[in-house]
């Protein structure tokens, strides 16, 4: 059965829940970059706090899924055809931010010291800054999305891509196990995080939700809040256990495997379910221009604070090497970082839009 849905309510509604799960999700990537202290310093609490904090790892999922979804959005409705002019354009307009912020990355790093064989591993790893390889990923992704789009309107084939995605997961997992020897993991942990494979399901999501976008807004706005508070527990909880096995098999580092996980998929239609209902009149005044902002200035924000992370990271790493906190101490840390480093980047997305670098920013 078709779900109708007026008109004008339909495109504010959407308009605004996509800004709303944009400024949660840029909230939620910040608190991965709050800790200013070295590892050393919560060495013994660093498993429990990747397990707390798991739940947030919907971020980039569901940035990605927006990216697309957008994108599929803008083809649909201007009824035109995605032609390689409207792909370059797509590709300029994310490549401008990112020349940028890594030349202001890479120009610290000089600054710092590093010699040129170091910098140039961290572009190509998307280590130039903290978070810098999600614009190496995007920058991947959407020649994919040109050559695939056809291909992913029948929805058999995106099940199909969902499945292809499982399936890569699980041979990380056995990788990761040492079923195929050492040499397949290190060639994953040396490819670091842009690589395509941990990614390409979003493109087909992107598309599958936005096809389906009139029919999660209704589902959405007929669960009510104890059944979408169970969705929400029920995919942390997921997401809890499988970062735990994920630590468990990785003692030091999660790294580059954050996000090869089977409930960074799940986690995005629950977040779509959970709030494709949210709209302006469900928040308060202060509450909707905070989201409008942190939406805006998501791109901004994801570049400044991984860069500031570094920064922060660096003069802690030199003034705390030997410290030693508890759980309740790096909890209290990582709080105060979070809300410092999202203040402070949203302040400077904007000081940068006034001073004429819209585009880099937002």
């Amino acid at each position: 059965m078709k779900i109708k849905v007026p008109l004008s309510s339909q495109v504010s509604d959407r308009l605004f829940f996509l800004e709303f799960l944009k400024a949660i999700s840029i909230t939620a990537v910040v608190s991965y970059h709050a800790i200013f202290l070295p590892r050393s310093a919560f060495a013994a609490s660093s498993g429990i706090l990747e397990t707390l904090f798991a739940p947030l790892r919907f971020c980039v999922p569901v940035f990605l899924t927006i990216s697309f979804l957008l994108f599929e959005r803008q083809i649909a409705q201007s009824q035109i055809q995605l032609t390689l002019p409207l792909l370059q354009k797509r590709l300029i307009r994310l490549l401008i931010p990112t020349v940028f912020w890594f030349g202001v990355a890479a120009g610290l790093k000089i600054i710092n010291r590093n010699s040129p064989t170091e910098i140039i591993n961290a572009i190509l790893t998307g280590e130039i800054f903290t978070g810098a390889y999600y614009l190496l990923i995007v920058l991947q992704l959407i020649p994919i999305f040109y050559l695939t789009r056809k291909w992913l309107n029948r929805q058999k084939n995106i099940f199909i891509t969902i499945a292809i995605q499982g399936l890569i997961f699980l041979f990380v997992y056995t990788s990761i196990c040492g079923l195929f020897g050492n040499q397949v993991l290190a060639f994953l942990i040396k490819m670091e995080r842009p690589l395509i494979i941990y990614w390409f399901v979003y493109i087909a999501l992107g598309i599958y939700i936005y096809k389906k976008l009139a029919w999660i807004e209704h589902k959405s706005r007929s669960l009510n809040k104890t059944n979408k508070l169970l969705i929400l527990c029920f995919t942390a909880a997921i997401m809890m256990i499988e970062y735990r096995v994920l630590t468990l098999l990785l003692a030091d580092s999660l790294r580059p495997f954050d996000y090869a996980a089977f409930s960074c998929i799940l986690s995005v239609p629950a977040m779509f379910i959970c709030f494709a209902s949210v709209s302006e009149k469900n928040l308060p005044t202060p509450a909707v221009k905070l989201t409008k902002l942190l939406s805006k200035y998501s791109l901004g924000i994801f570049c400044i604070n991984g860069i500031l992370a570094q920064i922060f990271l660096s003069i802690g790493t030199k003034f705390f090497s030997q410290a030693k906190v508890s759980l309740v101490q790096i909890l209290a840390i990582k709080i105060i970082g979070w809300i410092i480093l999202l203040t402070v980047s949203l302040l400077l997305s904007i000081l940068l839009k006034k001073l004429g670098l819209k585009r880099v920013v937002c």
